[in-house]
């Protein structure tokens, strides 16, 4: 991955971070860590979108710390709006060619942003994802994930992680070569904004949190389009230990996947029921 050479022409990216309520240690972690990584030429912006956070610190502090960010814009929602409304509010702010949803509580590595962006350039209808690493939420000790793996989900709609299959690995060219996915994990994921916006955006009428990654991914492999992990592109993730109780988030992710299941299973949507 590191003799890799990248030309100089790649899109541009927007990265989109929406929180609530998120550690402001954590929080500006993932911003520095985006900025130290990205180069600058390939860095359009990074949108941060405050869903209704309570917390004194993210509020006046944060607006100034922000404004002294070169390239950081923060917008603020009157309401909540949950992960999936709060991400298409920053879509709808961006002006980089490539979109990067990332969640507030990760660690970007170095050259984490050129292989994602180069595999969009040369396939619009991508959507890609680093190779997620896990941060100890206890600790923040970076855990590099060991092996190939890819994202599925069963026929209760739940992610999980699996090893890339013999038959897919024959296929790929190199080591180092995407890998297809049928879903890829909601952590970080990236794809043109143009084909996200023409294909529909994330689904406005699922709520919250939970299986937006499963709608994305099914809806862009029913259309046409590609979901792949991108083996030379690296970010940690720290992985929440329990959901957070203001909300009831078992309720809307069973809703959002009964969306699922009624939008594009179809005949096999008989197997989730």
């Amino acid at each position: 991955c590191l003799q890799q050479k990248y030309d100089s022409s790649l899109p541009t990216a927007s990265v989109i971070i929406c929180f609530h309520d998120e550690a402001w240690s954590t929080l500006l972690r993932t911003v520095h860590s985006i900025m130290d990584t990205a180069p600058k030429a390939f860095l359009k912006d990074i949108i941060l979108v405050d869903d209704l956070s309570q917390q004194g610190p993210l509020k006046s502090a944060l607006s100034e710390y922000i404004s002294k960010l070169d390239g950081v814009k923060l917008i603020r929602s009157n309401k909540r709006l949950g992960v999936i409304r709060g991400r298409m509010l920053g879509a709808a702010r961006a002006t980089g060619d490539v979109l990067i949803f990332m969640d507030s509580h990760c660690e970007c590595q170095k050259g984490w942003l050129e292989p994602l962006l180069a595999r969009i350039s040369s396939n619009r209808n991508s959507v890609v994802s680093p190779v997620i690493d896990v941060i100890d939420w206890k600790t923040f000790q970076y855990y590099h994930s060991v092996g190939r793996h890819r994202g599925v989900f069963d026929w209760k709609l739940d992610f999980h992680w699996e090893p890339v299959p013999e038959h897919e690995e024959k296929v790929r060219q190199s080591p180092i070569s995407p890998i297809r996915s049928p879903a890829v994990a909601g952590a970080v994921v990236a794809m043109d904004r143009h084909y996200f916006q023409n294909t529909g955006a994330y689904d406005s009428d699922m709520t919250m949190w939970g299986a937006e990654n499963l709608e994305l991914s099914i809806r862009t492999w029913l259309c046409g389009g590609s979901v792949e992990i991108i083996p030379c592109s690296r970010v940690g993730h720290v992985y929440r230990n329990r959901l957070p109780p203001a909300f009831s988030y078992e309720e809307a992710i069973v809703r959002n996947k009964i969306r699922i299941a009624e939008t594009w299973l179809g005949s096999f949507k008989e197997n989730f029921y």
